[in-house]
C-alpha cells in the first residue's frame, strides 16, 4: 500500500486492511532479535561480529574482516551453513553458533584426539552434572558417554544417535526447558523399541486377563489361543477407542488406567470376535 492510500483510508477514517501473509519483521520475530541477558551492550554485539568474522576467516570462508555484518560476511555465513547441512539463510542463531565453536563428536574414533578432548570433557560435565551418566570427565568418548548422549537427546526429542552435533549442542548449552520432574525418571532412559515392546506387553495381558475372567459362559480358550486372539484384538482397540465418545484424561496419577479398555475388550472378546466374523463373511 502506497503512501496515497493510506493518506486515503486516513481521511476517510477507515482502518488500513490487514495483510493476508505475515510481514518479514513477523516471520523473523525469533531469527533477527538477539538473545537478551543482564550487561547486553552495543558492544557485546560487536564483539559477536568480530568473534563471528575472525572463526569464518580462519575456516577459509572469509577474506576480509571489516568489523560489520556486510554482505561479504552475509555470504560467508551462508556458504558456512551449506557446508554444514544447516538452513541457509544468513542468519547466525544457536545452530550456526554451535557449529562455528563446537565440533561434531561421536564414538568413531577408539582413542579420542587430543584436539577434540576439550570438548569431549565439555559435554561429559554437562551429562555428569544433569544425571545422564555416572561417568566422570575425563575427555575420551567411550561407550558409556555415547548411552549418556542418546539418554540426553530421547529426553529432549533429538534423534538418539549418539552423533553430537550442532543441534545437540545448541540443546546442551541451554537451548531448552526444564524436565518434568513428575514424570517417571525411569522412561528417559529406555529405548523407544523397549517402550513399544512393553505397551504392547500390557495391552496383551490386559486382554488375556479380560480373557479369562469373561462372565460370558462359555469355556476359555488355551493360553495359545488366547495369546493369539489378545494379538489380533490389539489391533481393534485403536479403532474403538476412536468411536466411542470417550473424554481423555491428561492426569498421569494412574497411567495403568488407560489400559481399562483392553480389559473390556478380553471380557467381551467372543461378540467381538463373531461380529469381525461376520462383516468378513458378507464381504
Amino acid at each position: 500500500m502506497n503512501r496515497a492510500t493510506r493518506s486515503l483510508f486516513f481521511s476517510l477514517g477507515l482502518k488500513q486492511p490487514q495483510p493476508y501473509f505475515p510481514d518479514e519483521k513477523q516471520v523473523c520475530l525469533f531469527n533477527k532479535r538477539p538473545i537478551l541477558y543482564r550487561g547486553f551492550t552495543p558492544k557485546s554485539v560487536q564483539e559477536s561480529i568480530n568473534e563471528l568474522q575472525e572463526r569464518l576467516y580462519t575456516q577459509g570462508f572469509l577474506a576480509n574482516i571489516s568489523g560489520k555484518f556486510d554482505f561479504e560476511t552475509e555470504e560467508a555465513v551462508k556458504e558456512f551453513q551449506k557446508r554444514n547441512n544447516l538452513r541457509v539463510d544468513g542468519i547466525v542463531g544457536p545452530l550456526s553458533w554451535a557449529c562455528l565453536f563446537y565440533p561434531k563428536l561421536s564414538r568413531i574414533h577408539r582413542i579420542t584426539p587430543p584436539e577434540l578432548q576439550d570438548a569431549v570433557k565439555e559435554l561429559q560435565t554437562i551429562l555428569y552434572e544433569e544425571g545422564f551418566s555416572k561417568k566422570e570427565p575425563d575427555g575420551y568418548f567411550d561407550r558409556e558417554t555415547e548411552r549418556g548422549v542418546k539418554r540426553f537427546q530421547r529426553v529432549y526429542g533429538l534423534k538418539d544417535d549418539g552423533l553430537v552435533g550442532a543441534a545437540t549442542w545448541a540443546v546442551l548449552l541451554g537451548m531448552r526447558q526444564k524436565i518434568d520432574k513428575s514424570f517417571p525418571q525411569l522412561i528417559y532412559f529406555v529405548s523407544p523399541q523397549f517402550l513399544f515392546f512393553w505397551e504392547q506387553f500390557l495391552m496383551i495381558s490386559c486382554i488375556i486377563l479380560g480373557i479369562y475372567h469373561s462372565p460370558i459362559p462359555g469355556p476359555a480358550p488355551q493360553l495359545n489361543t488366547a495369546l493369539a486372539t489378545a494379538y489380533a484384538l490389539t489391533c481393534v482397540v485403536p479403532f474403538l477407542l476412536e468411536c466411542l465418545p470417550l473424554k481423555h484424561s491428561s492426569k498421569t496419577s494412574l497411567p495403568l488406567f488407560k489400559y481399562a479398555p483392553y480389559v473390556l475388550t478380553g471380557i467381551f472378546w467372543k461378540p467381538i470376535i463373531n461380529y469381525v466374523g461376520t462383516l468378513f463373511n458378507n464381504n
